[in-house]
């Protein structure tokens, strides 16, 4: 793996690129062919914003593109969804699987009728299946939030992780990095619990009084998505604590941007969804047209706070609600 950092502005990036040579671009179309986007969540301002790019990158290049997913970070409504693209046979495929071992039959299945497939974001276990891997570096965005955490609590106290669940490969990669860089160094600081809240805003803002209530020490909280990120605000401003607990949120959702501004949190580690999209969508146009792919891409991570968020450099890291936006 090839590692970069780069710093813009004010704003703090991690960029690394895995494979033969930079991701790159495509170097033509494929004819006008069809490319499908399957949402693990279509809900998700971080899918909404994937789309969005690979939407752009295909219409840039003459392609045709249709989006489908799960209206919930559900197995099998993604099943199913990819069982009716199958029956589509479209030319190519950017896939974010929501379940690392479930999802392989069925992706199998796509991809030995022809149809070319990016995994983008999430994992298989398989690491065979797809043509190429993009996403972020998870575990170094993971270290990344124990660092900001531990700059905003003073290296001291007591922290919870809140997580939709622990079979999703992108959110354990940030649990495990928090935990590594928090016990390599940062003695001072405790995480007191794990915990699966599922993936909505409801069950995240449900958890944290009950985290306040077991553990009165706490400091900060880390949460590992977009979805836990938009319910801890709500949380801690039901339990009175919004302000004196500091938290650190994966992603950059619209709401986690306002919330951020707004003062209910205080950091996001943002990824960069647009362009994971473009991406994807090169590489499946460079496979087409018998063009160099690169296997595994990892893209670019930022740090955003309250003094960066208006930086011109931020924008792209700021999540979108909708392709118009």
């Amino acid at each position: 793996m090839r590692r970069r950092i780069l710093a813009v502005g004010a704003v703090s990036l991690l960029a690394l690129a895995a494979g033969c040579g930079s991701s790159g671009g495509s170097g033509g179309s494929a004819n006008g062919k069809s490319i499908t986007f399957v949402a693990g969540n279509t809900g998700d301002p971080f899918y909404i914003t994937m789309k969005c790019g690979a939407q752009a990158e295909a219409s840039k290049l003459g392609e045709k593109f249709n989006a489908t997913g799960s209206a919930e970070w559900n197995v099998p409504e993604q099943v199913s969804a990819v069982t009716s693209v199958t029956a589509n046979r479209p030319a190519g495929v950017l896939i974010s699987p929501v379940d690392p071992n479930s999802l392989q039959g069925p992706i199998r299945t796509l991809q030995s009728n022809g149809t070319k497939v990016a995994i983008v974001d999430t994992t298989l276990t398989d690491g065979s299946i797809g043509i190429t891997r993009i996403s972020s570096n998870n575990l170094q965005g993971g270290q990344k939030a124990a660092d900001t955490m531990a700059q905003l609590v003073n290296g001291t106290g007591e922290v919870v992780v809140l997580t939709p669940d622990l079979t999703t490969t992108t959110t354990n990669a940030r649990i495990q990095g928090f935990k590594q860089e928090l016990s390599s160094k940062y003695p001072g600081l405790k995480i007191d619990d794990v915990r699966q809240v599922g993936d909505t805003a409801q069950g995240a803002a449900s958890a944290v009084g009950d985290e306040l209530s077991a553990h009165p020490g706490l400091v900060g909280i880390f949460t590992a998505n977009s979805q836990t990120g938009e319910g801890v605000g709500t949380g801690l401003k039901n339990s009175g604590k919004q302000g004196s607990i500091k938290v650190v949120s994966f992603d950059a959702g619209p709401q986690q941007v306002a919330a951020l501004k707004g003062g209910a949190v205080d950091a996001l580690i943002s990824q960069d969804p647009y362009g994971i999209g473009q991406q994807a969508v090169d590489q499946l146009v460079n496979a087409l047209t018998k063009k160099p792919v690169n296997a595994n891409i990892q893209t670019d991570l930022a740090s955003i706070t309250r003094d960066n968020v208006s930086d011109p450099s931020v924008a792209r890291f700021l999540y979108k609600s909708d392709c118009s936006s």
